[in-house]
């Protein structure tokens, strides 16, 4: 007991509580949810070394706290130096453990030339010590320095997933593990989130805390035990509300020492993007093109991740622009996306890593860290038929109905003609536009609840997505009653074939359709042979409209799904499956 009273606090609490110097979490399986506590400790250390390559290997535990793991690991073979920054600690652990470890009264990022020499180690082990080290890009820098070709850095500890939690504590948020070991050269090679089965250890700490209390402050007498235990305990209560919430979490990294690194878009990165996209995809993106999508986009610019070698060559890209979304169906309303696009890994790279160790994959999921996680309930795209089972394995992607192809024969013309009362006494009137005002806003607002979900078409959008195209490829035509707004559409033509890409229409109005097609037909597109384009089942309304304008509905051709990458709510993918309106607008094939 006498050694416990040196100890610094709250380890000495822990100690005397444990009775044993494993001061970590427990892993309780989901399997064996009963285990002791200490078998819960010794779980968790097991668990964790099935991460550690054989033996020999020489660690370096980095935050050893009372020397035990570190003991463990020397008495299975492995040549270990443990460091922390605590007189009273080292003492203690040299003191039990000594014998088979070197100990160093040393913090992370001081100055020792023997703990800290350049290649030294194959893996620095990290239990529950990273949160207690800033900023993550300094730690993970360091430890490239320290670690051999292809060592290991394997991670065990707490993680955040709420900001207004994060900023009363002293744990990482999780998405800054993925994006700070990517930017510094490391491959994750695994990511467990294990936090349900850690949670038993807040039970244990605030029950034998609570029923302790004075048996603790007899033991370790001085003026402040009583507030110190106080404020431990309930540190430990607000933790296991935010462990329930899902606000906290607890996961295990383990990354290798890697010739490839991550990071975002810099100045400058399009003289490299572009050759390598016109290259694979066999097309000739411009600069304008690109500056249209990525840079000058209203709603946020440059999302872009980037993977290069260690000489800085592109090997790698992964990329979405920023749309505004509608929803009508979770009380949510407004939000932002991303329409993924621009996916794309250099030849010469692609047989490096396999699945999710892939570049590619490494890539997606750092784009996920840096710019989607807390910040967007999903992103979205669509996928090629052979490609589905790539993104489902890799990329963490789900998926919907795959796209519904509408297509019409325009050949016989009288299917689609208004009738006569209509073209003479309806009202209706077309026009091409070259802007779009305020009215077109207002007319989005009384319109999108009867599509439901939906990226939201207002003047800004309309504006940016298809009037401010360099391509000049889209041409927009407003159908008005009356002179009231009533839709309107978006189409292309390839030669004797009209693409009908974007449309929004007001279900009260169903001729306003028929007589948009009948007059750009008679007008703009005469002499074409078909009209076709995608368009959700969704809403049922648009559906039956379209048929009774003679349009047959199929297969895509390219059999292309609706993809999704969820962040927040798993459930919105069925939303997303009953409700989601989309065209070919919505992607960045049109």
């Amino acid at each position: 007991m006498d050694n416990l009273k040196e100890l610094p606090q709250p380890f000495g609490f822990y100690r005397y509580i444990l009775k044993a110097d494993h001061l970590h979490f427990g892993f309780w399986p989901d399997e064996n949810p009963g285990l002791s506590f200490e078998s819960a400790q010794e779980n968790m250390f097991n668990h964790l070394l099935s991460f550690f390559p054989p033996a020999p290997a020489k660690i370096l535990d980095v935050g050893c706290g009372l020397g035990y793991s570190a003991f463990l690991l020397a008495g299975k073979g492995y040549s270990v130096t443990a460091i922390a920054p605590s007189s009273e600690l080292i003492a203690y652990s040299r003191k039990k453990y000594g014998d088979s470890v070197r100990f160093k009264e040393l913090g992370f990022f001081d100055e020792d030339k023997i703990v800290f020499e350049s290649e030294c180690y194959d893996i620095i082990f990290f239990q529950e010590s990273v949160q207690y080290l800033r900023p993550l890009d300094d730690v993970f820098r360091k430890a490239r320095e320290l670690l051999k070709d292809n060592g290991l850095i394997i991670i065990g500890d707490e993680v955040c997933h709420d900001a207004e939690v994060q900023s009363l504590t002293a744990v990482h948020p999780a998405a800054d593990f993925t994006i700070a070991l990517s930017e510094n050269g490391f491959r994750i090679t695994e990511n467990e989130k294990i936090g349900k089965n850690v949670i038993p250890t807040c039970e244990f700490v605030i029950r034998e805390f609570s029923e302790n209390a004075e048996a603790i402050i007899s033991a370790f007498p001085a003026d402040r035990t009583r507030e110190e235990l106080s404020f431990f305990l309930e540190g430990w209560k607000k933790q296991m509300e935010w462990y329930a919430s899902g606000k906290f979490g607890y996961e295990i990294f383990v990354a290798k020492k890697d010739p490839f690194s991550m990071r975002p878009y810099s100045l400058g990165d399009e003289n490299e993007i572009l050759p390598m996209f016109n290259e694979i995809f066999k097309v000739n993106r411009t600069l304008d093109h690109w500056l249209w999508k990525f840079r000058d986009n209203p709603y946020g610019s440059y999302k872009i991740s980037l993977a290069f070698t260690e000489n800085s060559k592109l090997v790698a890209h992964y990329a979405g622009y920023p749309v505004p979304f509608y929803s009508a169906v979770d009380g949510v309303k407004g939000f932002l996306s991303y329409q993924i696009g621009d996916t794309m890994t250099s030849p010469s790279v692609r047989n490096i890593g396999l699945g999710k160790t892939g570049l590619l994959a490494r890539a997606a999921n750092y784009f996920y860290a840096k710019f989607c996680q807390d910040l967007v309930p999903f992103i979205y795209g669509f996928n090629t038929g052979h490609i589905k089972k790539l993104g489902m394995r890799y990329l963490g992607y789900s998926y919907i109905d795959p796209v519904t192809f509408w297509i019409k024969d325009l050949t016989r013309i009288s299917f689609l003609k208004p009738s006569f009362m209509c073209r003479i006494f309806g009202g209706y009137s077309v026009e091409e536009v070259s802007s779009v005002s305020e009215e077109w806003s207002l007319f989005f607002d009384s319109v999108c609840d009867n599509y439901s979900f939906l990226v939201r078409r207002d003047a800004k959008y309309i504006s940016w997505r298809y009037l401010d195209c360099p391509d000049k490829v889209h041409r927009i035509f407003a159908v008005r009653k009356q002179g009231r707004l009533v839709g309107w559409s978006v189409f292309s033509s390839q030669e004797k074939k009209i693409i009908w890409g974007d449309a929004l229409f007001d279900e009260h109005f169903p001729e306003a359709s028929r007589y948009l097609l009948y007059s750009l037909f008679v007008n703009e597109f005469s002499g074409s042979e078909s009209i076709e384009g995608w368009f959700s089942r969704h809403p049922d309304w648009w559906s039956r409209q379209l048929e009774g304008l003679g349009f047959q509905m199929g297969p895509e051709p390219n059999n292309l799904v609706p993809c999704f990458v969820v962040f927040d709510d798993p459930s919105i993918i069925g939303r997303l499956q009953h409700y989601f309106y989309y065209t070919m607008g919505d992607s960045d094939l049109f």
